[in-house]
């Protein structure tokens, strides 16, 4: 695999990253030569006490035992150990080859001492000698020592100095060995944020697959080529509805303009042109500026920054007002709009929202229904919520639409030939669940939609009046004491 650093990455690369790195594993090279330099000073402390008690043990099979439990002693000491010592009760006797040995220490030895690397006149400490020791059959005690500096020791002490060169050799190719795995580690990563330029560079091609390569990054690339999909589909329907919203901010904006203009060149004297000149500016600014107030609604709705006037209110009431404020539109487009629910039915709210959500489905049941359709406001009690349903026959919302309706400025490929900003059903999901409560939609394709409110009731609000109103005024009534029909 070949290695290669850019500038880029060298500029990218912390010195903190490597530099951690190569401490971690400089650190673990040097703890691998620590563990290695302590497994061979066993081995080689092991073999040297192996051979000097094998050695013990000839020499003792060879002088043989007498009858009484005495040896016959070789005089010559064999090459495996520097001195033999034999101890009987007070008596001593010691034998040894090396003449360069100082012995006068040894009679204060305890002959049954042994150790590895000891202090010959002190074993407790540490030194250069190895001891072994055998308890003889007839009593008394043989004990073997050897100067073990020119074998083992030097062995040991010649490993311990190659470790420690090899250990600060080690600094070079630990250094580089980081800098390789920082660039494994930044290598997927690096290539990613080159995708990423890419595609935010507008060019035709896909986010590659490279999570087939790098599994560990397969759910980060999934989720970015998701986001992509979203946020292209989100910027082709935002550049439709801020095409909508222009064309409906155009024609209020441009009869307002048409009548000032045809009001300032005329040459008339009467009053009462221009001021009805001036109603009509002021009917066209209102209506631009109610639109302007239902977007900055729904931002406001969005941002969780809603504040709520609460109120206890009576459902069936405001849905009446409603119906009396959409009479002479129902009536324009032969539409049939019924209430029929119970009064006394009681929510917390802000009246100006709740009245807002019932103009919103009220108005697209009527602008999406059909000549001599209907729309059917049902208003009732179940456990401890109001349910308003807001029925219509009118076109229906496809299935793959539906779940979409709520979306901010998402207008469906049948709605868009009605005037509208694609903002309605998405204000009304917001100020529904701000006063802790939630909607719900049914559709079928030319059958119709039925849209359904539950709102949390206020206690001890039970009893109430069962009304039917139509777009010509109440129909009947019946008295609820128990709250049953």
């Amino acid at each position: 695999m070949s290695f290669v650093l850019n500038n880029r990455l060298l500029l990218k690369l912390r010195p903190g990253r490597p530099l951690f790195f190569f401490l971690l594993i400089w650190l673990l090279s040097g703890l691998f030569l620590f563990a290695h330099l302590q497994i061979l000073k066993s081995q080689i402390q092991n073999q040297g006490v192996q051979r000097l008690q094998l050695g013990l043990d000839n020499y003792l099979q060879r002088s043989g035992v007498n009858a009484r439990g005495n040896f016959i002693l070789e005089r010559e000491v064999p090459r495996e150990m520097d001195f033999i010592r034999l101890v009987r009760d007070r008596d001593q006797l010691l034998f040894t080859g090396n003449t360069t040995m100082d012995f006068t220490g040894l009679v204060d030895l305890d002959p049954l001492a042994h150790g590895i690397w000891v202090d010959l006149l002190q074993p407790a400490d540490s030194g250069n000698w190895l001891l072994v020791s055998r308890k003889l059959a007839g009593g008394g005690v043989v004990q073997a020592g050897k100067d073990d500096t020119s074998a083992g020791i030097a062995i040991y002490r010649k490993a311990v100095s190659v470790s420690l060169w090899i250990f600060l050799l080690a600094v070079l190719p630990s250094l580089g060995l980081s800098f390789f795995l920082r660039y494994l580690q930044t290598r997927p990563l690096q290539q990613l944020e080159d995708d990423i330029k890419r595609v935010l560079g507008q060019r035709p091609l896909p986010l590659p697959q490279r999570h087939k390569q790098y599994e560990e990054l397969t759910p980060l690339y999934l989720q970015l080529e998701q986001l992509f999909r979203q946020n292209r589909q989100l910027i082709q329907e935002m550049q439709s509805s801020l095409d909508n919203v222009a064309h409906d901010l155009r024609t209020p904006m441009t009869r307002l303009r048409a009548v000032a203009e045809y009001a300032l060149q005329s040459k008339r004297d009467d009053p009462k042109h221009y001021r009805n000149a001036l109603s009509d500016c002021l009917e066209e600014s209102e209506r631009v500026l109610s639109m302007l107030k239902v977007m900055m609604s729904v931002a406001e709705a969005e941002a969780g920054t809603m504040r709520l006037e609460l109120e206890e209110l009576d459902l069936m009431k405001t849905l009446e007002d409603v119906v009396s404020l959409y009479q002479y539109v129902a009536e324009e487009a032969q539409i049939a709009v019924s209430c029929k629910g119970k009064e006394g039915i009681f929510v917390r709210g802000d009246k100006t929202r709740i009245s807002q959500v019932w103009a919103n489905l009220l108005d697209n049941g009527i602008k999406y229904g059909h000549e001599s359709g209907t729309v059917e406001i049902h208003v009732e009690r179940r456990n401890d919520q109001a349910v308003v349903r807001f029925c219509d026959d009118g076109m229906g919302i496809s299935a793959t639409e539906i779940d979409r309706i709520w979306e901010r400025l998402y207008r469906g490929d049948r709605s868009r030939s009605r005037q509208g900003l694609g903002l309605g059903l998405n204000y009304v999901k917001a100020v529904v669940e701000a006063h802790g409560g939630q909607i719900l939609v049914t559709s079928k394709i030319r059958e119709g939609s039925c849209f359904e409110v539950s709102l949390p009731l206020c206690e001890g609000k039970q009893s109430g009046t069962l009304k039917v109103t139509d777009q010509r005024g109440m129909v009947g009534e019946a008295d609820i004491g128990d709250g049953k029909v």
